[in-house]
């Protein structure tokens, strides 16, 4: 008797090559840039995993809510548990990712966007790469990421870039290769939303699909429009501080400060996608990283009205920062 073949798809992001045995529509298919062996992941049938007893070294939960995630070292690998959804086992390599104690009602479209947007970025890290909580569009001076607090506005602004023809390079997972300069790998074409935002920019709802069942932020991408992603790697010009100002005070305009190495490397550090805290020497080799993106890349503080009618005022003060050359 044949075997029944068991069907994959492929997908890349942050320069992973992902195998899945659903199709993750979010995500572009494979090419060259994605590098190393693949990320299998099996997510389909969400198996009833064994009774894990993972020792937990982490807890993850939004300013003065309940543990969103918890985050867990077993024999042969890790587990991340997201509260009430779902858990993800990932092997020690981060080459096999398996969801399983799906809670009843969660549907593969939650469970999608929680393996592309909260565990493959942390995979990176445990497969010896790095990537920043930042959010990216590529100009003709290079990539510009703007990193910053939940709620700073960085999804918001990078899509006020995009909707005025800069492409997008990634929503909040910024993941960066070392070489002779510090270069950004794409992300996928999408930017999750709140309404506010949304409502302010003025996107398309045709354009507008839901993120997830727990959240009410949407995915704005454009699939008639292939411009508005970045597919290749770029050069990394410019990391942005981002910070808002006080609410109702325009007038105080748009601000942008370079920062003392110090400073930068220490928002670079809070910025880091960072998996198993317990692994020093994981932490060393990050560290030493950041140290070299600090050196060859311009990180600077940005502080925007907290106003969404300045979104144009913002962009042009970014565009002109990235116009001018650093000073001898």
């Amino acid at each position: 008797m044949s075997k029944t073949r068991i069907r994959t798809f492929q997908q890349q992001a942050y320069g992973l090559r992902i195998v899945t045995d659903i199709p993750l529509l979010e995500l572009s298919a494979p090419r060259v840039s994605s590098v190393g062996s693949a990320v299998r992941a099996t997510l389909g049938e969400r198996a009833e995993l064994l009774r894990l007893h993972p020792r937990w070294f982490r807890h993850s939960r939004p300013p003065g809510g309940k543990t969103w995630l918890r985050c867990g070292k077993i024999p042969d690998g890790y587990v991340l548990s997201f509260s009430d959804i779902a858990d993800f086992v990932i092997d020690n390599a981060g080459r096999q990712v398996i969801c399983g104690n799906a809670r009843a009602g969660v549907s593969l479209k939650t469970i999608r966007h929680l393996l592309i947007d909260q565990v493959l970025p942390l995979v990176v890290n445990l497969r010896g790469s790095e990537a920043l909580h930042a959010t990216a569009v590529a100009t003709r001076r290079g990539v510009c990421a703007f990193t910053g607090p939940a709620g700073s506005g960085k999804s918001t602004l990078a899509a006020s870039f995009v909707l005025s023809g800069y492409p997008l390079v990634c929503d909040d997972c910024l993941a960066l290769s070392d070489g002779a300069a510090i270069r950004t790998l794409p992300g996928y074409p999408g930017l999750r939303l709140w309404n506010d935002s949304v409502r302010a920019l003025g996107a398309s709802s045709r354009n507008l699909k839901p993120v997830a069942h727990y959240t009410t932020k949407s995915r704005l991408r454009d699939y008639s429009r292939r411009a508005d992603f970045c597919s290749t790697s770029r050069r990394l010009a410019r990391i942005y501080l981002l910070q808002r100002g006080r609410a109702g005070k325009r007038s105080a305009g748009v601000l942008i400060e370079e920062l003392a190495s110090g400073e930068a490397l220490i928002g670079l550090v809070k910025a880091a996608y960072r998996f198993d805290t317990t692994d020093t020497a994981m932490l060393q080799r990050q560290f030493h990283f950041l140290s070299r993106v600090a050196e060859q890349v311009r990180v600077k503080r940005l502080v925007v009205p907290d106003d969404f009618s300045a979104l144009a005022d913002v962009r042009q003060a970014v565009l002109h920062d990235l116009s001018e050359r650093p000073a001898r």
